[in-house]
């Protein structure tokens, strides 16, 4: 009994679970143990309470332990790719799994959060690949932006999908190069980028799809490595992947209401619960008139008290 429970648990989180959280680098005054779940919408706090701040609401994850408070985290890097539910970066550190499909207003909120409360945010969010180019240009300048090597399925050429996705790993890796003389301070980097493009033109188990994934570990990694050397290894680096039911898509017009004059629709309990109180009514109504004709010709006799104190007969004085 105890171990189909345990199984059914395991599936119903397997199947609520839509992306991984993964720690690639924390200094030593956080630590994050144990398997529970990160529900989306917390992943803002989880941020947030990295840096030092205090948390409001009912946020609760077991998994974070803030050791040392006066040694928290220079800086916090999150790389955060829509699109799909697991990738191939999870085995380079501690992996969670995400519920829910709140990532993007997860990071929106802590960005506003954090500049709010006047923390440097440098948010490049290439899912909108314009707005985080002019982000980059922003944070550091003109910098030189190296291609990616030639792919071997995916196909800038062909695909303008491919060739958005290519160029934003090369302004990853040249986030990676760049870190170290960045000329703005950055308590909080997110780099925002999706692959549903990607998968829309291959197929989500395509190769392309699969070199798309190695591209998007391999530039993390190396983002890893550069934020490590420029704050001391003080620093915490963490992948987030999230296949949202929601994509970014470009705005239509929308169509014309039409109304077609169709019935209202009932479900399926509408028939039971209708025939339930017709024939409750039916019933009471023949069951009330029984009542009253029976109370109606009722004939009480001489001798009862209702035709005694109802007779208007004169008693005779002897």
């Amino acid at each position: 009994m105890l171990r189909n429970l345990i199984i059914f648990s395991l599936f119903v989180v397997a199947i609520r679970a839509s992306g991984e959280f993964t720690i690639l680098s924390t200094p030593k005054s956080l630590s994050f143990k144990g398997n529970e779940p990160l529900a989306s919408q917390y992943i803002g706090d989880v941020v947030y309470a990295s840096l030092g701040n205090a948390v409001a609401g009912d946020a609760q994850w077991s998994a974070l332990t803030i050791v040392d408070p006066f040694n928290l985290p220079k800086v916090v890097v999150a790389a955060a790719l829509n699109g799909v539910a697991h990738s191939k970066i999870a085995g380079a550190g501690k992996s969670y799994e995400i519920q829910g499909n709140s990532v993007r207003e997860a990071l929106n909120g802590v960005s506003a959060q954090l500049e709010a409360d006047n923390e440097p945010v440098c948010d490049f969010d290439f899912e909108d690949f314009e707005e985080g180019v002019a982000a980059y240009k922003s944070v550091f300048g003109n910098a030189n932006i190296e291609a990616v090597a030639k792919t071997q399925y995916l196909n800038p050429e062909l695909h303008s999908a491919d060739k958005q996705f290519v160029q934003t790993i090369a302004y990853i890796n040249a986030m990676a190069d760049n870190l170290a003389h960045i000329p703005k301070s950055c308590n909080f980097i997110a780099v925002r980028l999706s692959s549903d493009s990607v998968a829309k033109a291959h197929g989500e188990k395509s190769e392309a799809m699969n070199e798309a994934l190695d591209l998007y570990t391999n530039a993390v990694k190396k983002l890893n490595t550069a934020v490590q050397k420029a704050n001391n290894n003080e620093a915490l680096v963490v992948s987030i992947v999230n296949k949202s039911e929601k994509s970014r898509s470009k705005r239509d017009t929308p169509e014309p209401n039409k109304d077609y004059n169709l019935a209202e629709y009932y479900n399926d309990d509408y028939p039971v619960i209708f025939n339930i109180i017709l024939w409750f009514m039916v019933t009471f109504g023949f069951a009330l008139l029984a009542i009253c004709y029976a109370i109606g010709s009722m004939d009480p006799g001489r001798d009862s008290i209702i035709y005694r104190m109802t007779s208007t007969r004169m008693k005779k004085d002897n």
